[in-house]
C-alpha cells in the first residue's frame, strides 16, 4: 500500500482532472453521493460503490451538495494478481472501472477501517499489516471485477490530455503559458483553446485548482505543517497560500484541517 485516504463530511469536496503515474486506486463510498469521472466517462455513486483507477487514467470527483460523499481510497503498486492477463494494469483496459453490486460490503468497509488504524500505529510490524490488508482487499476487489461490464467505448488520447500528463506532473513548478508553448512548440492561443475545451478550464487556473486540491488532501491526511504543505505544492510563500486557499475553499487552511482532517495519531 503506498496511500490511504478518507474524505468525508465536505459538501464542496472536488478534485479536480489528475493522473496517478504509478498508483492504481481502489475506492469505496461509504456513505452519500458523489459525481466520478475516469477517462470522460462519468459515473454517480452512491454508498456501496466501488471504482478502480488504474495508474495512467484520467479521473476527478465532485461531491453532491447536499448528500456529502464518504471515500476511502487505498492506492497500491507493483502489484501481481494471479490470473491477470497483464501483470501491471489491475483491471483490463477494456473493462468498466464501476460496481454496484455490493458484494462482500461489510468486509471492505472493515478492511478499509483496519487499514486507518494501523496505518497510524509507529510500531515495527503496522506496514507489515498494513500490507497485508491492502493485498486483502486488492483480491476481493480483482475478485468482484472478473465479471466488469464491457468498455466498448474507444478512448483515444488527444492533444489536451497530453497538456494535462504534464501539468499534473509538473505542478508544483512555475508552470506559465509561456512555459507550455516553449515545451509542446504550440502557440499559447491553442494550448489554451484544447484545454479549455477539453475539461472547461484554463491551464492556468487548472494548475492552481491542482495545488489546492493537492494541499486539501495533505491537510486532511497528513501531519505536516503548513509551511512544507505550502512549500509543496508550489507556494513560497505561506501567507498567500493561505489567502489563495481560502478564496478557493471558502476556509482558512488549518481550519479547514480541524473540520474535515482524519484524526491522525502523532504518535507523542
Amino acid at each position: 500500500m503506498s496511500r490511504l485516504s478518507h474524505s468525508f463530511n465536505d459538501s464542496h469536496w472536488s478534485y479536480p482532472y489528475h493522473v496517478h503515474k504509478h498508483e492504481t486506486e481502489l475506492i469505496y463510498f461509504s456513505g452519500g453521493k458523489a459525481s466520478y469521472q475516469i477517462n470522460n466517462e462519468v459515473f454517480n455513486v452512491i454508498a456501496g460503490d466501488l471504482l478502480i483507477v488504474n495508474k495512467g487514467c484520467i479521473h476527478s470527483i465532485t461531491s453532491n451538495i447536499d448528500d456529502p460523499i464518504s471515500c476511502w481510497t487505498c492506492a497500491i503498486t507493483n502489484f501481481k494478481m494471479a490470473n491477470s492477463s497483464s501483470p501491471d494494469i489491475f483491471l483490463p483496459l477494456d473493462k468498466k472501472p464501476y460496481d454496484r453490486s455490493h458484494e462482500h460490503r461489510r468486509i471492505i468497509e472493515d478492511i478499509f477501517e483496519a487499514l486507518e488504524y494501523f496505518s497510524q500505529q509507529h510500531n515495527p510490524y503496522a506496514v507489515t499489516v498494513c500490507d497485508s490488508l491492502a493485498n486483502a482487499l486488492a483480491n476481493i476487489y480483482f475478485s468482484i471485477f472478473q465479471n466488469a461490464v464491457t468498455d466498448h467505448n474507444e478512448k483515444k488520447p488527444s492533444f489536451a490530455q497530453d497538456i494535462l500528463f504534464y501539468i499534473n506532473e509538473n505542478y508544483a513548478k512555475d508552470i506559465t503559458l509561456k512555459e507550455l508553448t516553449e515545451h509542446f512548440h504550440i502557440s499559447s492561443d491553442y494550448i489554451s483553446h484544447k484545454f479549455k475545451e477539453t475539461y472547461g478550464i484554463s491551464p492556468i487556473n487548472y494548475v492552481i485548482d491542482r495545488r489546492i486540491s493537492e494541499a486539501k488532501w495533505m491537510l486532511i491526511n497528513t501531519m505536516d505543517s503548513l509551511i512544507s504543505i505550502s512549500s509543496q505544492v508550489g507556494y513560497d510563500n505561506t501567507t498567500h497560500f493561505s489567502k489563495l486557499f481560502l478564496k478557493r475553499v471558502g476556509y482558512p487552511p488549518l481550519e479547514y484541517r480541524r473540520k474535515f482532517g482524519m484524526k491522525l495519531n502523532s504518535g507523542k
